[in-house]
């Protein structure tokens, strides 16, 4: 469906043109948080009843997002495939097959975390921020897959750098929480104007904002610009050493909140980082080789200052650093070597540490919620009291350990192989570290799995005298017994995931 009338835009009118369905999911996402905004506040719903509209909203963002798939599959017809303003100063949207794909896992996650928060949330009053800023988020995020303009990516980084520090410093009244959010908003916010830099050196060097028409114009300006957006992606996907705000974020952000960011929000900036930094100027081989000898400090970091980690919470902040270097190493293989399998990979492995991550996090604050307290020495024998949780949250910690039969081995797999596949020694020096860190890692996760089941009476005894809620509803446990049964059944039949993965591969190459 084709549509086109005029906006005013610089004292003129621009004509906003090109295929509707290019924006349909983000503004289902957006009017939809404006939507239960209002209804939530005008008849005082309860939370449990704005969760169910919120994942109304995500369902018809997720049938949009499929929309798009047979459009992005019609090759011939893909410059078609736009929405927007092509004079000077508009804004404008080319979706990609990459940006349907992490929407649509992203779409799902939220899902999860809208169900989960609607018994999560239960004791908090202020939830009626919370899911229209959850959806606002999603919209940023895909809407700066499909910015095909400089601005609008800056104004869509914005917005998810906002809606991530409300949604952080959610329980304001916990000075912790507050503090957490504070630093999101300082430290994204450095990175969004980074970005405004790379924008006005980019636009001095060639008068442009539209993707297409500077990738044909790069020169020195550019490649500064590109240096500059590098470093601001940088900074949201936590690369180390700009990975300071982790921690204090997913250790005091809403449980929900932190699945969101660890599985999928933070790690996606790593994809949309190659489709600005490649059409400024910068080489396939320059981003790789950034992304192979960075993802060494991430895996490094992440795994050493897990070792010494009691909250679960804490612990998981560093695990997702050094997944974040994982998703590097395997994506920076694939740009330095051009190899798709090893791109294939990277897709592969945001796909499951999403879902894994998320599990790991809901679980982790289900413990929180149940007992009170997230530290894992005083959830000894916890396995008693919620046998169903202590379950999920070891299948979490396993796949991510890269247990076989798991989601998390086969993506590991993945790295390895790409890794062999290049063989030149730079690749196979990044291997080692992989592996080294992979069996630190799996030393870090032993006694998070093994203390839940261990016997002690006392603090048994402890728990139930402390336990803050004596059951769980499904609100709670069906998104735990789904993510549960998807990181299972991926890593038993991984093979079906992997296709549809090489067949976006494909789609990507082929454009």
């Amino acid at each position: 469906m084709v549509r086109a009338w005029p906006c005013i835009h610089s004292g003129r009118a621009a004509i906003m043109e090109g295929n509707i369905a290019v924006i349909l999911p983000i503004v289902i996402l957006m009017g939809g948080a404006l939507v239960i905004y209002v209804l939530t506040r005008a008849l005082r719903l309860s939370n449990k009843i704005e969760a169910l509209l919120a994942i109304l909203v995500l369902a018809g963002a997720l049938a949009a997002l499929l929309n798009l798939v047979q459009p992005l599959n019609d090759l011939a017809n893909i410059n078609d495939l736009f929405y927007g303003s092509r004079q000077p100063g508009g804004i404008l949207f080319f979706p990609n097959i990459v940006g349907v794909y992490i929407g649509v896992i992203a779409c799902f996650i939220c899902l999860f975390i809208c169900a989960y928060s609607g018994e999560y949330l239960s004791r908090d009053p202020r939830f009626l921020l919370f899911y229209p800023m959850i959806l606002l988020t999603i919209a940023g995020l895909l809407s700066m897959f499909f910015a095909a303009d400089l601005f609008n990516l800056f104004l869509m980084a914005e917005l998810t750098t906002i809606t991530g520090s409300a949604l952080i410093a959610f329980r304001f009244t916990k000075e912790e929480a507050v503090k957490a959010g504070f630093k999101y908003l300082v430290m994204s916010s450095l990175g969004t104007m980074t970005m405004m830099l790379g924008i006005y050196f980019i636009y001095r060097g060639t008068g442009r904002l539209y993707l297409t028409e500077i990738a044909s114009m790069t020169n020195d300006f550019t490649r500064i610009g590109a240096a500059c957006f590098l470093v601001g992606f940088s900074i949201k996907a936590g690369v180390v050493p700009l990975h300071t705000w982790v921690p204090d974020v997913y250790h005091h952000a809403p449980s929900a909140v932190s699945g969101l960011f660890a599985g999928i929000t933070s790690k996606s900036m790593l994809f949309i980082m190659p489709m600005i930094a490649l059409q400024l100027g910068m080489t396939a081989q320059e981003l790789g080789l950034y992304l192979m000898v960075f993802a060494s400090f991430n895996m490094l970091v992440g795994v050493i200052r897990m070792l010494t980690q009691q909250q679960l919470r804490r612990f998981l902040s560093y695990s997702s650093i050094a997944q974040t270097g994982y998703l590097m190493f395997t994506l920076g293989i694939g740009y330095y070597y051009q190899l798709p399998s090893a791109y294939a990979a990277g897709l592969y492995l945001l796909s499951i540490i999403a879902f894994m991550k998320c599990l790991a996090f809901l679980t982790a604050g289900n413990y929180e919620y149940r007992f009170g307290t997230g530290n894992i020495n005083q959830l000894m024998g916890a396995n008693r009291l919620v046998p169903l949780n202590a379950f999920a949250f070891s299948t979490a910690l396993a796949g991510l350990s890269g247990i076989p039969l798991l989601a998390g081995f086969t993506g590991k797999w993945l790295i390895f192989t790409a890794a062999l596949t290049a063989g030149d020694a730079f690749a196979i020096a990044g291997l080692v570290i992989f592996l080294v860190c992979t069996v630190i890692g799996s030393i870090g996760y032993l006694p998070m799995l093994v203390k839940q089941y261990q016997r002690s009476r006392a603090n048994l005894k402890s728990l139930e005298k402390n336990q803050l809620t004596v059951t769980s509803t499904l609100w709670i446990g069906v998104p735990v017994v789904v993510l549960t049964l998807i990181v299972i059944v991926t890593g038993v039949f991984p093979t079906p995931w992997i296709n549809l993965i090489e067949n976006v591969v494909s789609l990507v190459a082929a454009v």
